[in-house]
């Protein structure tokens, strides 16, 4: 089941869950938790859910170079997908093989709470929105942990925006229209903004200050 993406579900995503097949299927699946209690099973792994989802969403899910991704951690770093939305990576099984992989993905602002819970190999859980219980292998401390670190992904992604839109980088490539007193209109581009001053270049690479 591909076509949940491209109908834009993923808004409604809660988490992505490794799964196996049942019964004579030893497929290796992913089964998508929507927020309103709907499980989709993509017949794909998580890691290429994953991708395909960032890639729809035209962002790069090879995150660990990022602005915000502290260096020399040990886990998968946290995907931050678009403002609000930020995926957090967990340990949810127990692979029968190394690289058939254990870890799942829960979007961040679709936890309510986490909370211990000792059940098989499970040592916590999280209750998501529409009241879905996911258990996690991970301790409570750990968990509560991945999640702060997937909420400082958020921030420090947002600040990083706000730095660039204060410096004017992200006007740089975008073309206005200056009007003249005249009527005439010149092509320019934005290439800084510090309280009332304004640079702008034209096309012919001229500076101009207001």
């Amino acid at each position: 089941m591909k076509k949940w993406i491209t109908q834009r579900l993923w808004y409604y995503l809660n988490c992505l869950v490794p799964i196996y097949g049942t019964g004579n299927d030893t497929g290796n699946y992913t089964e998508v938790w929507l927020d309103n209690g709907e499980k989709i099973v993509d017949k794909r792994r998580v890691k290429t859910v994953v991708r395909s989802l960032a890639s729809y969403l035209g962002v790069s899910w090879q995150q660990q170079y990022t602005a915000w991704i502290q260096e020399g951690h040990s886990h998968p770093a946290p995907l931050v997908l678009g403002p609000d939305m930020v995926l957090i990576p967990l340990r949810l099984r127990r692979p029968r093989s190394r690289d058939e992989g254990g870890t799942g993905y829960v979007v961040g602002s679709k936890v309510i709470r986490c909370e211990p819970f000792l059940e098989g190999p499970y040592r916590s859980r999280l209750v998501l929105q529409g009241n879905q219980i996911l258990p996690c292998l991970l301790s409570l401390d750990t968990l509560e942990l991945r999640l702060l670190a997937g909420q400082k992904a958020l921030n420090q992604r947002l600040e990083t925006y706000r730095e660039l839109a204060a410096a004017g980088t992200l006007y740089e490539h975008k073309s206005h229209l200056l009007v003249e007193p005249n009527g005439s209109a010149t092509p320019v581009r934005i290439l800084e903004r510090e309280g009332n001053l304004i640079v702008l270049r034209q096309e012919n690479r001229k500076s101009l200050l207001y």
